[in-house]
C-alpha cells in the first residue's frame, strides 16, 4: 500500500470542502430526453415464446385455481416476472372479462401505466384502447364497451374505493 504524496490535509469547516472543485453530475441526453429504452433478451423469439419465459408461466394454472376458489390473493413477485402482463392475460384467456366483467391492473405510475397497456395489448395483438386499454389522468384510453383490461394510473386507495362499489377482478401491482 502507497503512502500519500504530500502533506496530508484535513477540510475545515468554513472552508471549501473536500470534491468542491468536481462538477455536478449530470444526465446523460438519454435520460433527460424521456425516451425509455426497454432491454429485452428475447426479442428474437415469438410473443408466445417470451411469454412462456416469463417466470409467471409455471404458475399460470396454479394462480387460476388460486383466484377461482379464493376470495383474497396477493402475489408478490420479482419486477419483470410477468405480474402485471401476464395475469391479466390469464384472467382473460379463463373467461374473466366475460359478461362485461374487466380486469383492472393498478401502476404506480403513468408511464408504467401505458406502457404495460401497450405490452398487453401487443401480446394479444389488440389496438390499444379497444380490448386493452388505460387510465391515467387526462387521458383515458379505453372503450367501456368493449375494454376487458384496463390498466390505470390512480391511487390506490380511489381504486379500491371504486371496486369496492362495484366488485370486480383487481390486481395491485
Amino acid at each position: 500500500m502507497a503512502a500519500p504524496v504530500g502533506p496530508v490535509k484535513f477540510w475545515k469547516p468554513g472552508t471549501e470542502g473536500p470534491g468542491a472543485s468536481v462538477s455536478e453530475e449530470r444526465q446523460s441526453p438519454a435520460e433527460s430526453s424521456g425516451v425509455t429504452v426497454i432491454y429485452n433478451p428475447y426479442a428474437s423469439l415469438s410473443i408466445e415464446q417470451q411469454r412462456q419465459k416469463l417466470p409467471v408461466f409455471k404458475l399460470r394454472n396454479h394462480i387460476l385455481y388460486l383466484v377461482e376458489n379464493y376470495q383474497t390473493l396477493v402475489i408478490v413477485g420479482e419486477t419483470g416476472c410477468g405480474k402485471s402482463t401476464q395475469i391479466p392475460q390469464y384472467l382473460a384467456e379463463a373467461g374473466w372479462t366475460a359478461e362485461g366483467r374487466v380486469v383492472g391492473v393498478t401502476q404506480p405510475r403513468r408511464v408504467a401505466a401505458v406502457s404495460v397497456a401497450g405490452r398487453v395489448a401487443d401480446e394479444r395483438g389488440a389496438v390499444l384502447g379497444h380490448e386493452v386499454g388505460y387510465c391515467i389522468r387526462f387521458d383515458d384510453c379505453t372503450d367501456p364497451q368493449a375494454t376487458r383490461i384496463k390498466v390505470k394510473h390512480e391511487q390506490r386507495v380511489v381504486i379500491l374505493k371504486g371496486f369496492t362499489e362495484t366488485p370486480q377482478v383487481l390486481l395491485q401491482n
